[in-house]
């Protein structure tokens, strides 16, 4: 497979990750402090295997990943994972300027064309 289409592939994993709003809070909630998925579940009315779930999606997105807890090494805690999230964002805002830099000559135009017309 092409270094592209892996690229496409994480970005289609993050994307669906990010598209149900129970992840998108989960990972507000992750921007606090690194999380056990009990304590994270203890904030949502969903089970705590429903919690797991939605984890396992952002794990394999890349948007988070595990860490030993630094005072329980039995324990793991849920940690952003920023590098993924900053690729997609490079994505978006390159997308974001294309699509300005059109509306922006599209405005040019029509202010200069509609200028000769009136």
């Amino acid at each position: 497979m092409t270094s592209a289409k892996k690229k496409e592939q994480k970005l289609d994993r993050v994307f669906a990750a990010l598209a149900d709003s129970s992840r998108r809070q989960m990972l507000v909630q992750l921007r606090k402090r690194p999380l056990t998925i009990s304590e994270l579940a203890g904030q949502y009315s969903i089970s705590f295997a429903g919690v797991a779930k939605h984890v396992h999606v952002l794990e394999e997105a890349g948007l988070v990943h595990k860490v030993r807890d630094s005072e329980d090494g039995r324990k793991t805690r849920l940690q952003l994972a920023n590098q993924t999230l900053n690729e997609a964002t490079a994505w978006l805002e390159y997308h974001q300027k294309f699509w300005t830099d059109k509306l922006n000559q599209l405005e040019a135009y029509i202010m200069q064309n509609g200028a000769d017309h009136e």
